[in-house]
């Protein structure tokens, strides 16, 4: 008995309990028996029989509840010991399937059944099928008896074709022939009790053909132990009936009858179930009728049928029912499923579906649905029928392995292709069957645990021989590792065609729109959006389903087929460019903003193919959350924007209001809006600097001010006033977002005149800051003279006054930027004069230094603390600002004029030598670097401050917009600049006071 224990513990891999009840066996054996003179054959038969199965242990227990059901534990025992053969075939079959066992031990009769008689040898056709299951059922009077009947001949015929093909007495196709061969024998034998369920009800039936259509697996002859069977049912023609005076479609008869079949086939009782019957495929899917007519079929093919369903038809065959008529209205189809040309190739369609079932998949040895398994096998073969089949008939067929054939005879796939599809589909199909006779569960993913691998590879090893005689699995062991090995070989050999064939990788954004809803891809797509660059990962994917699936905020769905059509057109250009913006999610949300506002039309998805159109909309959406809201809400406008030649760098902002002068309605909202994102357009692709910006800004500014100023003040009004421009506005150097600062001067004394003309001043302020989604300009007169104490027009006596006698120096450098702007250009003229005069009069003493550093440490004071505000902190745009107009100043004698553009000044100093070539490219650069930073504040922050945000994300969004890789790196910058801008700054002041 040692000797036995350590065969033993090699057989169990020292699975001691096994060894146990090993020994519990033998001992029980003794007890039934008693025959003492066959023990050591027993033992000998059972342990050598053991090395055969695939898994020993499974094998062992299953015994062991076989021989404790059996009717005689005796006579078994000695069977066993006497013919090792039976031993052999019990102990292989329940190793290899926990099913089978399950069918044995429930009625181990079946197994005398099986061993005794040429049960084993024979093949039987759909017809022998549908004439023992009629017969079985005979007996019987009720539904549900002739039912449970029929559920226990399908488990006993189930168990005789496996042990056909676990013991290699059926080759891969003899097996998948008759597991077909049975269902259809089964819903023929279904469909006629539902027909009798049916009749009973309604007391008659339709006069008219009717068919049940097989597709998938079951149509192609090539059914799984524990496939789905895929069905359609058709009738020829609609009519009625009428029963006890009430009228009764042939629909609603037809869809009682195929809801009573489904049911039949489905149901569960203590006898198990027949098969999962799935309609699904049918026209609508789940929404659509489970029977419909001819005409009902051949008018959705014709005007919804997708590429999808062309390739689903390919499988159809009738099974059921009349199948002259089933054939009949196949050849109706033959068009639809084979046309001999396609308006688009369907290639690239097929690879998204594929990529979509990749996608769902949920392990990577899931051999139906992986990269180079099943499936691909399948697309292969079926997309090539597609494309080929409508100009070579001999292609069409339902079964791979003839359509594999064929294909290679046509030359449309290799020899060797077709071999390596022959011999991989086989081999992944018996691996399938492996796995789901185990357990007689719909599988087909491989477990990666050492012990199943080996059981799989001793299984599959048997199938390598050639005769049909019986054969076991060979007693070694074989490698687990090599099996895995020469798994990944073969997936990858039929990969390699699969690629060959399509021509383009299918990668999840190709089909993302299909699988957005399906939970099983979740965990596939969050990954692949991670790997897209995306951070928030779930709203990434909110927002791709609101845009594939038409659905607004208010969770209304919009979409019509033609729409999520057009968007899956789109979706893989729109995912790839938006993962290599600067921050993914914020550009996709900022997108779904805009196509939401175009209510995800059509149109707008197709406009998305141009790539012009596509790199405009992806701009706005990557750096101005701003303009991508305005956009949504303004979408009338996009039209204009595209048109007229308005991104052209040549337009002028001038010519753009001209046009909405001559619209019906001339809405400077509108004008204000389209301007802008125009110029926005035009920056961000480097067709206009900052500068050319600037300008334009400002003329769209001046623009609108004189249309509000000619329709408030009349002729003679407009004679007795002057507007100015200061700030930026003033400097023709405005930003968006700027303020606009004015001043309003008049030579009117009448009291009563300049009443009125303040009052239109008043207005004209007010038409200027109107609100409709955003306040058109801010309008700042406090540069006035006595700021916000005084009237905001200002009598020109007053203005002569207060400037020779109570203006400070800070006021007097905030006119070196006053242009006129509107109004009397001799009033202007003359206050332009008494400007210039006032500045030559200053005196630049020492204290005036102090007083300038002075006013500059107190605007430094009223930055928040620790904050860096790149125009009021040290070295900001102030300082620069400051040297600009305090050097003119100094110097006006010499230029006779103030430049209030302040890098032209800025030039113009370093021409005459008062500031040095290397403080100007100083100056300016990091002017120009300011200036940016506020632009991108502005559009892509939305905010007017000037300060450099410190919450995280939008400090990170900022220095991105700007170039910067790392926020570190950005503030580091800006602080090295205006360290160096305070020193320049610095020097200059002194040096204007001591020369």
């Amino acid at each position: 008995m040692q000797k036995t224990k350590q065969t033993l513990r090699k057989i169990f891999r020292s699975n001691e309990k096994s060894i146990e009840n090993f020994e519990n066996l033998v001992n029980n054996f003794i007890d039934s028996t008693a025959r003492f003179d066959l023990i050591d054959k027993f033992i000998e038969n059972f342990i050598s029989s053991l090395t055969f199965s695939p898994n020993p242990e499974q094998s062992l227990n299953n015994f062991i509840r076989f021989i404790e059901n059996s009717f005689s534990k005796s006579s078994l025992y000695k069977e066993f010991a006497l013919h090792q053969q039976m031993l052999k075939i019990l102990l292989t079959t329940f190793g290899y399937s926990q099913y089978f066992a399950d069918i044995l031990v429930r009625d181990p009769e079946l197994f005398h059944w099986l061993t005794s008689t040429n049960a084993l040898d024979k093949k039987l056709s759909r017809e022998d099928y549908l004439n023992e299951g009629k017969n079985s059922i005979s007996y019987f009077q009720s539904v549900k008896n002739k039912l449970n009947a029929l559920r226990r001949f399908k488990r006993r015929e189930i168990l005789r074709i496996g042990l056909r093909d676990i013991l290699g007495i059926a080759n891969f196709e003899e097996t998948v022939t008759s597991l077909s061969d049975l269902a259809e024998a089964i819903v023929e034998i279904c469909l006629q009790l539902a027909i009798e369920e049916t009749r009973k009800k309604f007391s008659s039936f339709p006069e008219t053909e009717f068919c049940i259509i097989a597709l998938g697996k079951l149509g192609g002859k090539e059914l799984n132990y524990s496939s789905d069977i895929d069905l359609i049912f058709i009738y020829n023609r609609d009519g009625e009936l009428k029963i006890n005076g009430e009228v009764i479609s042939y629909y609603e008869i037809f869809n009682r009858l195929v809801s009573t079949l489904i049911n039949f086939l489905s149901e569960k009782t203590e006898e198990g179930s027949l098969y999962r019957a799935d309609f699904r495929l049918r026209p609508e899917g789940s929404a659509g009728s489970l029977a419909r007519s001819l005409l009902g079929y051949l008018t959705y093919y014709e005007v919804y049928g997708k590429i999808w369903e062309r390739q689903m038809l390919i499988k159809a065959r009738p099974i059921a029912g009349d199948l002259n008529f089933g054939w009949k209205f196949l050849n109706m189809l033959d068009s639809f499923i084979y046309p001999s040309s396609f308006l688009d190739n369907p290639i690239r369609e097929i690879a998204k579906i594929k990529a979509k079932l990749e996608a769902i998949s949920t392990s990577e040895y899931d051999i139906k649905l992986r990269r180079g398994g099943i499936r691909d096998i399948e697309f292969i073969v079926q997309t090539l029928q597609l494309l080929n089949a409508g100009t070579l008939p001999e292609l069409k067929t339902q079964n791979t392995l003839n359509a594999i054939e064929r294909l290679s005879n046509y030359g449309l796939l290799t020899k060797s292709e077709a071999k390596i599809l022959t011999e991989n589909y086989i081999y992944f199909r018996r691996i399938e069957h492996i796995l789901q006779m185990s357990h007689n569960l719909q599988t087909h993913t491989i477990p990666l645990e050492t012990n199943i691998l080996t059981m799989l590879a001793k299984a599959m090893k048997n199938y390598e021989k050639k005769d049909k005689t019986i054969s076991f699995p060979t007693p070694s062991i074989p490698e687990w590792k090599t099996f895995k090995h020469e798994l990944d070989e073969r997936f990858e050999s039929v990969r390699k065609i699969y690629e060959r064939i399509f021509g383009v990788e299918a990668k999840p954004e190709l089909f993302i729109s299909d699988i957005i809803d399906d939970e099983i891809a979740k965990g596939r797509l969050k990954k692949f959006f991670y790997d897209m660059n995306f951070r928030d990962v779930d709203k990434a994917m909110r927002n791709i389903k609101f845009l594939s699936k038409g659905k607004l905020i208010t969770g209304e769905i919009i979409f019509s087929t033609a729409e999520e059509n057009s968007f899956a057109k789109v979706s893989s250009i729109i995912l790839n460019e938006i993962s290599k913006t600067i921050i993914p999610d914020i550009t996709l949300d900022n997108f779904r903003k805009i196509a939401e506002g175009f209510r995800y039309s059509k149109s707008f998805y197709d406009l998305l193919l141009n790539d012009s159109f596509r790199k405009i909309i992806l701009n706005i959406s990557q750096f101005s959350p701003r303009f991508s809201n305005l956009l949504s809400f303004k979408t009338h406008l996009l039209d204009i924007l595209l048109s007229e030649n308005n991104l052209s760098k040549d337009k002028k902002t001038s010519e753009v209001f001209e046009f909405f002068k001559h619209l019906d309605v001339f809405n400077l909202h509108d004008f204000k809006f389209l301007n802008e994102i125009r110029l926005l357009v035009l920056n961000l692709d480097g067709l206009i600097d900052f500068q050319r910006l600037s300008k334009e800004l400002t003329e769209q500014a001046e623009l609108v001010l004189n249309k509000f100023f000619f329709e408030n003040f009349d002729d003679d009004e407009r004679q007795r006033i002057a507007i100015f421009g200061l700030g930026k506005f003033g400097s023709e150097e405005m930003n968006f977002d700027s303020d606009i600062d004015l001043m309003f001067i008049t030579d009117e004394r009448r009291a009563e005149k300049y009443q009125i003309l303040t009052a239109k001043c008043e207005n004209l302020v007010s038409q200027m800051t109107t609100i409709e989604i955003e306040k058109l300009y801010e309008v700042d007169v406090r540069l006035r003279p006595e700021g916000r104490n005084a009237p905001i027009l200002v009598n020109f006596e007053y203005f002569d006054s207060y400037l020779k006698n109570r203006a400070e120096f800070w006021e007097i450098q905030a006119f070196t930027r006053t242009r006129f702007i509107a109004g009397n250009p001799q009033i202007a003229e003359k206050i332009l004069g008494l400007i210039h005069d006032r500045i030559l009069k200053i005196e630049f003493t020492k204290s005036l230094e102090q007083y300038i550093f002075q006013m500059r440490e107190k605007m430094e004071q009223n930055i928040k603390y620790g904050g860096m505000d790149i125009k009021l902190s040290s070295g900001g745009l102030t300082d620069i600002e400051f040297i600009a107009q305090i050097l003119q100043m100094k110097h006006l004698k010499k230029f006779g004029k103030i430049e209030r553009s302040t890098v032209k000044a800025l030039e113009n100093l370093t021409k005459y030598g008062f500031l040095k070539e290397s403080e100007r490219k100083t100056l300016i650069a990091n002017y120009e670097f300011y200036r940016e930073i506020e632009k991108f504040t502005r559009v892509s922050l939305g905010s007017k401050s000037n300060l450099i945000p410190d919450e995280p994300e939008k400090l990170e969004y900022l220095s991105l917009c700007l170039g910067y890789r790392f926020p570190d790196e950005f503030v580091d910058s800006i602080k090295s600049r205006m360290k160096r801008t305070r020193e320049i700054f610095q020097t200059v002041i002194e040096r204007i006071t001591h020369q």
